[in-house]
């Protein structure tokens, strides 16, 4: 929940503006008034960012600020911050007159501040604040300038963790990773942002040597023999990534109130050096001995509160740690493989046991499989597929068609229909060579279209998995990230800061495929007599909003929400969730599973769409023909690329081991009936 208020408050610090990473400023002011002026934690943080320069309030020692519409934000501590509402008025300490005479004159840096009109009992105020409040809380003009010159200086000394060494002062920005630890009067972090320094002490997986592991194996997975060790409860990261950091009074009491395994952090001026045995870096902080011992130098990061303006610094350190957590996961799968690979086999000359041969295992899996074919599909079995001498056959059933083009509707209709078979021609680009005309093939293109289509098939092949969750994660800031990278099925989760966050969410995830409705006479012919002109679209969380109206939840646990998305999807594919569920019950009851249609129906549908696939034909023999009772529809859809992994280095042409791949999605798209 958001909350705007309105704060009256004497200036006593002053962070100049500096660019961010965006197209804006960012500029901070620290304020008092009566109720925190002796409290050494009791000062209020003003955040303002704006896109111009000029716009920023320019403040002196003293100076009392007028804000309105400011946002409040938690980090630990509350601070406000500005918006596109708020309004700043300066009032500068030496013309602000005695009380009960108003104070009159204040600068309004920009159009928005200057629009808004300060009240005359907010103008008495300001009299009565500055010249109650006691000057001696307040620092020095000298003090004042010195301060704001460092914090100039502050970006500067930015540094990652690769990059610090011994004898001198880093800001850093770095993750807890281990639980802190108190001794009296200071606190002890360890703390990574996911870089390696040769300097720092190597924290090898759990039973390992701490001289690492072989090569190609940096984190000391896969070598050596277990023995005691004072880290046996490391949970990572491994190799050299972690900085232990000695923090003190008043910084201590701050991080044992706020701070815990798993927080981002900024520190600031954390001296480096070597630790008492010389043999590895650590940090220290210390109280400042300047003119300000009091402040702060530790601020608890949120990225999720402000993902459009999260640091540079902080979205980078978050990305080393989604690839180190991939990568860490590879290992482990790795090693778990070569685990059961390098097990012997089970003895099978034991008294009363016989092993049995492999038509045997094949014939006794192809009937579990047939079973639990059938138990999942009973209660979506429609009533045309009945029992007969332990053989399914099938009753035509009676539809009656209609027309879905006023229940379905989409953007753009002023723009004109294209043809699918043009959709599906590669991407290619004209370059002039030498004065020859070359077209380049390109492995997609970045374009939007409207189509006249109907749906032939949809994946996942049941309803109820339309919708799948997955925690919430740090990772969900980054723009790049997808949250299946990070599956709940690793073995090795119990070990991932991320499961300090339990929350979960739910999402749409399905796949349609197309076919050009322009090129079928019949609404009733059969999905593969014209399926070279078909194709897949990925219907992510937000279009699929769009499209049903619903918003995703677990649909075996909500039946409500499972039948208003199958009442949806009928307008839109008519017969077609029937049709499926028919053959797949026709296809485990004579157990083929390796029967083009049953492959349809299990497999994924493929990320390409080409013209010439082959996935919707049916087996021949035995198969069920049995045809789709739907009409087309106009819809929006766009081509775009994703990267994939390619094993060929000359295949790879979105980086190493990597390709681009053609997707197409849908979106802009609406069921506008039930």
């Amino acid at each position: 929940m958001q909350s705007f208020i309105n704060v009256i408050g004497v200036v006593i610090d002053y962070r100049p503006p500096v660019p961010t990473r965006n197209s804006d400023f960012k500029c901070q002011i620290r304020l008092v008034d009566l109720s925190s002026q002796e409290e050494s934690q009791g000062k209020l943080d003003f955040d303002i960012f704006r896109p111009d320069v000029k716009h920023m309030p320019e403040c002196g020692v003293g100076d009392v600020l007028v804000i309105y519409q400011a946002k409040i934000q938690q980090r630990g501590y509350i601070g406000i911050l500005s918006n596109w509402s708020t309004a700043i008025h300066v009032y500068s300490a030496a013309k602000i007159p005695s009380p009960p005479q108003p104070a009159l004159d204040y600068l309004a840096p920009s159009g928005k501040d200057q629009g808004h009109k300060s009240s005359l009992q907010a103008k008495e105020y300001v009299s009565w604040l500055y010249h109650t409040i006691d000057k001696t809380y307040l620092p020095s003009v000298e003090e004042f300038k010195i301060q704001a010159i460092q914090a100039m200086n502050m970006r500067t000394k930015f540094c990652e963790l690769k990059d610090v060494r011994g004898d001198s002062f880093h800001d850093l920005i770095v993750q807890v990773v281990q639980p802190p630890l108190s001794r009296g009067d200071k606190v002890t972090l360890y703390v990574s942002d996911y870089t390696e320094n040769h300097a720092f002490r190597n924290y090898a997986w759990i039973g390992q040597h701490e001289d690492g592991g072989r090569d190609g194996d940096p984190y000391g997975y896969t070598s050596g023999k277990p023995h005691k060790s004072a880290h046996t409860d490391w949970t990572g990261p491994y190799g050299k990534k972690t900085l232990q950091i000695t923090c003190y009074e008043p910084h201590a009491s701050f991080i044992e109130r706020n701070v815990k395994i798993g927080s981002w952090v900024r520190l600031l001026n954390v001296q480096i050096k070597f630790g008492s045995d010389n043999a590895n870096l650590e940090g220290f902080l210390r109280e400042d001995r300047g003119i300000f011992a009091e402040k702060l130098s530790v601020e608890v990061l949120h990225p999720q509160e402000d993902p459009e303006n999260i640091n540079c610094e902080l979205k980078n350190a978050l990305r080393r740690k989604r690839d180190y957590e991939k990568d860490k996961k590879a290992q482990l799968r790795e090693m778990k493989s070569s685990e059961q690979t390098g097990k012997k086999r089970p003895a099978t000359d034991q008294p009363g046991e016989k092993r049995p041969n492999a038509r045997k295992r094949r014939r006794h899996q192809r009937a579990q499989a047939a079973e639990k074919a059938k138990i999942a599909e009973a209660s979506n079995t429609p009533p045309q597929v009945l029992n007969y001498q332990g053989g399914l056959i099938y009753r035509s059933p009676v539809y009656i068609l209609w027309t879905n083009r006023d229940q379905v509707v989409c953007e753009n209709p002023e723009r004109a229909v294209v043809p699918v078979p043009e959709i599906l021609q590669p991407a290619t680009y004209e370059v002039t060579t030498q004065g020859n005309q070359v077209a380049v093939s390109l492995p997609f293109t970045c374009a939007q279209y409207r189509v006249n289509v109907r749906v032939i098939d949809f994946h996942p092949p049941k309803l109820q998995d339309f919708a799948t969750s997955r925690k919430v994660t740090e990772f969900d800031v980054l723009s790049d990230d997808s949250g299946s990278d990070f599956d709940d099925s690793d073995q090795d989760d119990h070990r991932n800061l991320n499961n300090f966050a339990s929350e979960r969410v739910w999402e749409w995830r399905f796949a349609l495929r197309l076919q050009d409705a322009t090129l079928v006479k019949d609404a009733k012919v059969e999905a593969d007599r014209n399926e070279d002109n078909s194709f897949w679209v990925v219907v992510n969380n937000m279009d699929a909003q769009l499209l049903t109206g619903l918003d995703a939840c677990d649909l075996r646990t909500n039946p409500e929400d499972l039948a208003k998305l199958k009442e949806k999807m009928f307008i839109l594919w008519g017969n077609l969730q029937e049709k499926k569920s028919i053959e797949l019950a026709v296809s485990a009851s004579k157990n083929i599973p390796k029967n083009k249609a049953a492959r349809q129906i299990i497999e994924r549908p493929p990320l390409d769409s080409s013209d010439d696939e082959d996935a919707g034909k049916s087996g021949k023999g035995n198969a069920v023909k049995i045809p789709i009772t739907n009409v087309p529809f106009t819809c929006c859809i766009r081509q775009y690329g994703v990267k994939v992994s390619e094993p060929k280095s000359a295949k790879a042409n979105a980086g190493d081991g990597k390709r681009w791949q053609r997707v197409f999605g849908l979106f802009g798209t609406k069921i506008s009936g039930t």
